[in-house]
């Protein structure tokens, strides 16, 4: 029984752990290592994994939060049949930051994590990720039909942030 209500303590102070991460606890002997288990609860990623989403828009929209942020990578694939390049603005960085898990939403400054955004549209066109409020785009913003673009998204104040293109390849 007490290990249940100690289960549940850590999991109110450190949601992240509750929500499937698995901490690694060095034991001493019959007791846990407290200076393990501090060590292993802080160094424990706030996010889940992996987030997929999918949008079936065929012309400009604005993203939602959760289709661009709430995990460590996150892949938003544009499946809409585009019959002409199209632009998909970002969420403001606001909306976004409100949409990281509470763990991280307080401290938010200096946290990255991944974005693909995939176009497999079946219309021969490009999207374009657009700005909005808060947000400094670095480098190619385009994905062309059948390719994928990986970016960056660091958060570099409470209502500021950078997304930086770092790749691309094809869809197989």
């Amino acid at each position: 029984m007490r290990k249940n209500r100690l289960a549940a303590l850590i999991v109110a102070l450190f949601p992240a752990v509750g929500a499937g991460n698995q901490p690694n606890i060095p034991d001493n002997g019959a007791m846990p290592d407290q200076i393990g288990l501090s060590n292993a609860i802080l160094g424990m990623n706030p996010f889940q994994e992996t987030g997929y989403n999918a949008a079936t828009n065929t012309a400009g929209f604005t993203l939602a939060p959760a289709q661009v942020a709430g995990a460590a990578q996150n892949f938003l694939n544009l499946t809409g049949t585009l019959t002409a390049a199209a632009n998909a603005q970002l969420p403001t960085v606001a909306s976004l930051i409100a949409q990281l898990p509470t763990v991280v939403q307080n401290a938010p400054v200096g946290l990255s994590f991944q974005l693909r955004v995939i176009n497999s549209s079946s219309g021969a066109f490009a999207w374009t990720l657009t700005t909005n409020t808060g947000w400094t785009l670095n480098g190619t913003q385009s994905v062309a039909q059948n390719t994928w673009r990986d970016f960056i998204v660091t958060i570099t104040g409470a209502t500021t942030a950078t997304i930086q293109s770092v790749g691309t390849g094809t869809q197989s």
